[in-house]
């Protein structure tokens, strides 16, 4: 017998009971693949077991096992996670009605690097979306860090699979939706998957991923970092050699290592300088997302793609005097960060000097860094796309900037996230609380439904947006006031053309002293 108020919706595995809250019916910590503990551990997913009864579906399934973040006001809507479990394969749906609507599904991809976070956090909580929106919101578990990209032996069948898991996690997660969308009053036919920082990452990676052809039909890349590529076989083997010998195992053996228990790789995780990603394994990715060009297999899928203004003050925050350095400071910082020497960083300062000419040393460095670490990669990947697909390319530039700390953040990473969501309210400790939050949330919103429904952003909040492409460069300016520009800093970052594109594989992410 249903309980009253109570949505409930058969599944493969069984049936569920969500609960209503505001017009929208939401059902938490869904199960689309089986526990990856013990002989799952390094494994391809598996199929959930089925279910008898109704299953309770009120509550966030565990977060993946994964370093957890220090506490942050800037930073913890976005960084926030349940326990952790390696039954962590799980999935949330916010929908306007369990009909026959067929409404666009957004499916997020959390971020986090491939490390760290969960499709639980406050900030992506999809009631708003999905009201407002009138989309079938998804927001996904899957596994990080080493129990998700793991290069382990590949004469043992059981484990070839390990350095691409989590990816693997992800295609489950899709295939859950195609299968189950029409339940859940969403279209199979109208999927978009969504990203941002090392989610965009995992965007693009599936974009690559013949496993995951066909189950998205756009994407979203939001700030795109270390995108462009994944690891290759000898970087795999390396980072899983380094976590066999801190964990006292003479190799990187599948066996051995699932007789570890969780907490051990979790407290080895904690002292390893560089992120685990996927690993280029001739089975589920043989070659890199965009390096050298776009993958062939999505140039039908539109793409929405951008960074914000200032990405890495969120970064430099930790310590406000990181906003009032001085020339000679930056240089240094810079000189280490680009890994350039002395007279490649006075001829690109100088660039951005004269770009900007009224800027503060500190102003030069965020921008310097936000192009090196954000934007260069993010226009890479749009013009790749762009020149390569049958279907549109658009860019933006999110510019609206914060009043929080004084407004010396301007427009950090993570900023465009609430405004998609309608969670500026979870994010007040980055936003702040004034009244431009509303016609701004307004703005955004409108434009990814657009996108997700049509392949197209254009919608009434905005001027005309045309395709982004490698002669004109045109990028949508998000603000209060939005307007279009051609390449917009592209003069300056041009002095950046020599310097290699950043890579998870760098130890040093951020120019911090």
């Amino acid at each position: 017998m249903r309980a009253a108020g109570r949505p409930e919706v058969e599944t493969s595995g069984g049936r569920v009971r969500g609960v209503e809250v505001g017009g929208v019916r939401v059902f938490r910590g869904l199960p689309y693949a089986a526990s990856t503990a013990g002989a799952g551990r390094f494994r391809p997913p598996a199929p959930v077991t089925p279910w008898t009864g109704t299953r309770e579906a009120a509550h966030f399934g565990p977060s993946a096992p994964q370093v957890p973040a220090p506490p942050d006001p800037l930073f913890d809507w976005y960084g926030a996670i349940e326990p952790t479990s390696e039954d962590c394969l799980s999935l949330n749906v916010f929908t306007p009605g369990t009909d026959d609507a067929r409404r666009p599904v957004l499916v997020w991809i959390h971020g986090g690097a491939w490390a760290g976070g969960a499709g639980s956090a406050p900030g992506w909580d999809g009631m708003r979306l999905a009201r407002d929106g009138g989309v079938v919101v998804v927001t996904v578990n899957h596994r990080l860090t080493a129990f998700g990209y793991l290069r382990l032996d590949q004469d043992d069948e059981r484990f070839a699979d390990a350095g691409a898991a989590g990816l693997l996690d992800l295609v489950a997660a899709l295939r859950w939706v195609r299968e189950h969308a029409e339940a859940f009053g969403g279209d199979p036919d109208c999927v978009t998957i969504v990203g941002q920082s090392g989610g965009a990452a995992k965007v693009s990676a599936l974009m690559a991923m013949p496993a995951a052809h066909g189950l998205f039909h756009r994407a979203v890349a939001q700030s795109c970092s270390g995108s462009l590529r994944v690891a290759e076989p000898n970087e795999g083997q390396r980072m899983a050699d380094g976590l066999a010998r801190q964990l006292g195992l003479s190799s990187a053996n599948g066996v051995a290592l699932q007789a570890v228990p969780v907490e051990r790789i979790v407290g080895a995780l904690a002292g390893t300088t560089r992120s685990f990603r996927p690993v280029i394994d001739g089975r589920n990715l043989d070659q890199h997302p965009f390096d050298p060009s776009a993958p062939a297999i999505s140039s039908d899928v539109p793409l929405l793609i951008g960074t914000t203004a200032n990405e890495t003050t969120l970064f430099l925050a930790a310590d406000m005097r990181n906003f009032s350095l001085d020339l000679g400071e930056v240089r240094r910082r810079l000189e280490r960060f680009l890994g350039v020497g002395p007279g490649d960083t006075d001829r690109i300062l100088e660039a951005y000097r004269a770009d900007r000419p009224t800027a503060s040393p500190s102003d030069l460095l965020v921008a310097v860094t936000t192009d090196y670490h954000y934007t260069r990669n993010t226009l890479t990947e749009a013009v790749l796309q762009a020149d390569s697909a049958s279907a549109p390319t658009y860019a933006y530039r999110f510019d609206w900037r914060t009043p929080v700390r004084g407004g010396v953040l301007g427009t950090p990473h993570t900023a465009e996230v609430p405004f998609v969501f309608g969670t500026t309210e979870a994010a007040a400790g980055l936003l702040g609380r004034g009244p431009d939050l509303e016609p701004m949330t307004r703005t955004v919103m409108a434009t990814w439904v657009a996108f997700a429904r049509t392949g197209d952003p254009n919608n009434p909040h905005l001027p005309p947006w045309p395709r982004y492409d490698a002669t004109g460069r045109r990028t949508m300016l998000l603000g209060l006031e939005s307007s279009v520009s051609a390449d917009p800093g592209g003069v300056a970052r041009s002095a950046l053309d020599d310097v290699p594109p950043f890579d998870y594989s760098r130890p040093v992410s951020y120019p911090l002293p």
